[in-house]
């Protein structure tokens, strides 16, 4: 319930009018950056950088770093899609492939930087990892690179599953490790 509450306010927080001004631009949108996340929601790619430029000259932030980092062997990403108020939530060890299972979030593990974790939040409804495959291709001091993709259970009393598919992020760190 807490990390629900809380993936609404990050939603919430950072999203401007892009997303409305995006939809209303005349032409096709480019994006840039050095921040790169991508995945299928819904049968719907979508493939975001920092900047969405749209049609009209206008430039918007497309992709909210909330935080990446890589603290005491484990990298954690939250990151919200500006444009679509998604919003993806990743805690796994810093090398490998991980599989997060059955996961829920609770008042034991709220905050805790050890437990492995898949979160996706779309139109507002929280999922939660239920067979999610994580793969760091790459780390160094500044960034993470990786795949992922799996099934997500809703919350409530009624989950209905969900697939993303075809994951993969390259990002910078928001802090340093150790920091």
């Amino acid at each position: 319930m807490i990390a629900g509450i809380f993936l609404s306010l990050a939603a919430c927080s950072g999203r401007g009018s892009a997303a409305s001004a995006a939809s209303g631009g005349s032409g096709d949108s480019t994006y840039s950056g050095d921040n790169l996340f991508s995945y299928t929601f819904n049968g719907r790619k979508v493939t975001i950088r920092d900047l969405m430029h749209d049609g009209d000259g206008k430039n918007w932030m497309a992709l909210f770093l909330n935080h990446v980092t890589n603290d005491a062997g484990m990298v954690s990403i939250e990151i919200t899609n500006q444009l679509s108020s998604e919003v993806f939530k990743i805690t796994v060890p810093n090398s490998g492939t991980t599989k997060v299972s059955h996961y829920t979030p609770s008042l034991s593990n709220f905050g805790d930087t050890k437990t492995t974790m898949a979160e996706f939040m779309s139109h507002y409804k929280n999922y939660y990892g239920e067979d999610v495959t994580v793969t760091i291709t790459a780390v160094d001091a500044t960034h993470v690179a990786g795949t992922f993709s799996g099934k997500y259970l809703s919350g409530g009393d009624k989950p209905v599953p969900v697939e993303v598919t075809d994951g993969k992020f390259d990002l910078r760190f928001t802090k340093p490790a150790g920091n």
